[in-house]
């Protein structure tokens, strides 16, 4: 079962790189993934899906590949209940502030101001700074992809939230923590309720944020990762 999972996640991922390739990357990416590849290369050179950087800018910036928001570090989100800003929408709220977080993960970041916030490369380093502690915080995962899922699903809706879910599940039965495609994936304390000013509710917003990284959004970028100059 699990080997049909895996085989219908490539098939379905093969699919779409298919229907992308030839596809334009947006302007706002053109711009700065340079800079992204480059602080990979700088700070996480042995993550090996890196394009899911890239896919997590992407989902997190374009309504559509045209939109004027789309990987532009200008852009913002406001709502009743939250603040997000930029390539990466670090989000602050009444009970936590993403951006004061973040900058205590890299010592480079350390010296980014509020006032400064906009700016591209502190935003890209803080992606990656944010992605890679909930990484390195997630243990026993199967396979490399299950991990980068549960690391994407942290990015989005916090690293308690995947710890709680991964629990959640081992009171399943037949569902394996260890696994996201079709187990933790399925269960979760998230709420199915859409909220008031929201699309989805937080439990679709989280899934299909994972959903969309992994198997449509990243696919285009992977070429620039690859054939980046000095990159082997």
């Amino acid at each position: 079962m699990r080997a049909l999972v895996l085989i219908l996640v490539l098939f379905q991922a093969a699919l779409v790189l298919a229907a992308t390739t030839a596809a334009a990357l947006p302007p706002g990416a053109i711009k700065y993934l340079p800079e992204l590849v480059k602080a990979w290369r700088n700070s996480w050179p042995d993550n090996k899906y890196p394009w899911f950087l890239a896919g997590t800018i992407e989902q997190e910036t374009c309504i559509s590949l045209k939109s004027k928001g789309c990987w532009n570090p200008n852009t913002e989100l406001k709502t009743d209940r939250e603040y997000g800003f930029g390539l990466g929408q670090l989000t602050v709220t009444k009970k936590f502030n993403g951006f004061e977080d973040t900058k205590k993960m890299s010592k480079e970041l350390s010296s980014w101001k509020w006032d400064d916030r906009y700016n591209p490369y502190y935003q890209i380093l803080g992606i990656i700074a944010l992605e890679k502690v909930n990484y390195s915080k997630i243990r026993g995962a199967e396979t490399e992809l299950d991990k980068q899922a549960f690391m994407l699903s942290a990015y989005n809706g916090g690293l308690g939230g995947v710890l709680k879910d991964r629990k959640l599940c081992t009171t399943v039965p037949g569902c394996n923590s260890n696994l996201w495609f079709g187990n933790v994936e399925l269960n979760s304390f998230k709420s199915k309720v859409k909220p008031k000013g929201y699309g989805q509710s937080f439990f679709d917003i989280n899934r299909g944020y994972v959903h969309n990284i992994i198997l449509i959004r990243s696919d285009k970028y992977k070429h620039e990762f690859s054939n980046f100059p000095g990159n082997s």
